[in-house]
């Protein structure tokens, strides 16, 4: 079986032909003649696997569902612990090499570095100049009115201690949204700046890499990247498939399910005889003996009361030794107010 050419070989070899440098036909008794001929279905496949490098929720099935869920928790998060109106929202899954998403951070920013036993590697967390300069204006203080400057600087060490505790927040939302998958022990283990420190996995380790938006009243108030290695993500695979899926989810199956589950609800009834209004002042007065009047016409119907709402009228009665009440109609006032009830 003939090797098979890596990603960069094969852009090598192509720009050689391009070039001149290499011929696409060989001698054979003194004729040319070509080595392979490359059919549709070679460059479908070659495309294929293009466009499957470069997407993350290609790679991993349902892992759109994970993150969406974390962005919506960790938004819940942000929002009460900094008691601001900031929303996440998930942008694009794209799949490179280690080395190659640390260079797209640019060197600015500060990058979280988690652990996420029992899963190998860990990931990263960056927030960028802006989003890290918004929440500390936010944690220190800042008016809503004031507008969030990305300074052109390294954060300092002080800084990076305050963001700590945003970044540590990230950890229970990721075990919660991992929960159907795995039981996740997410750890923040060290908050960098410099990123030639950073490293989790070899250079040239493939990625995900998932990019959100952070929005303050409506506004983009700063960017943040989960970066994952793939091998971290794959013996999960299996897992990731058995996840419902949105339309799954919003299928009429489940509105037969509520149906069915709301059927076997219990609910309070009772069989109202009559109905007063007495003060407070009478039912503290009130003493062994007492007789209240509840204006009750025997030969009218009970109103039969389900939760609190009056549903049915009814006759009292005896069944197998034991009171009872036999159902005649609907009540006419399914809203009428309740004073008190016997």
């Amino acid at each position: 079986m003939e090797p098979i050419l890596s990603k960069e070989e094969i852009a090598d070899l192509l720009a050689a032909i391009r070039a001149g440098k290499v011929s696409t036909d060989f001698v054979e008794n003194g004729q040319y003649r070509p080595r392979h001929i490359i059919h549709a279905t070679d460059i479908d496949l070659f495309r294929t696997y293009e466009r499957t490098r470069g997407s993350g929720e290609m790679r991993i099935p349902n892992l759109d569902i994970v993150i969406d869920n974390f962005a919506r928790k960790f938004s819940t998060s942000l929002t009460n612990s900094l008691q601001r109106n900031l929303t996440v929202e998930r942008e694009e899954i794209t799949s490179t090499d280690f080395q190659q998403s640390l260079k797209n951070l640019n060197g600015q920013g500060a990058v979280g570095i988690y652990s996420i036993a029992p899963l190998k590697y860990g990931c990263l967390f960056h927030f960028d100049t802006l989003l890290a300069f918004t929440l500390l204006e936010i944690m220190l203080g800042s008016s809503l009115s004031s507008e969030s400057l990305a300074l052109d600087r390294n954060l300092t060490t002080i800084e990076i201690s305050i963001l700590k505790n945003t970044m540590t927040e990230i950890c229970n939302e990721l075990q919660n949204a991992f929960r159907p998958i795995i039981d996740l022990q997410a750890h923040l283990t060290k908050v960098e700046n410099n990123f030639r420190l950073v490293s989790i996995v070899e250079p040239e380790t493939e990625v995900l890499v998932t990019r959100f938006n952070l929005r303050l009243a409506g506004e983009i108030c700063g960017q943040m990247q989960w970066v994952i290695p793939y091998l971290t993500l794959e013996p999960l695979r299996e897992k990731f498939k058995a996840l419902v899926t949105f339309t799954q989810a919003a299928s009429p199956n489940w509105s037969r399910v509520f149906a069915r589950e709301t059927l076997e609800m219990e609910s309070t009834v009772i069989a109202r005889s009559g109905l007063i209004n007495m003060s407070i002042r009478k039912i503290l007065n009130l003493q062994p003996g007492d007789i209240i009047d509840l204006h009750y016409n025997p030969d009218q119907p009970l109103t039969v009361m389900v939760e609190d709402q009056p549903l049915f009228l009814a006759i009292p009665g005896e069944r197998n030794g034991k009171k009872a009440f036999h159902v005649t109609g609907r009540h006419s006032n399914r809203l009428g107010g309740i004073h008190g009830s016997t």
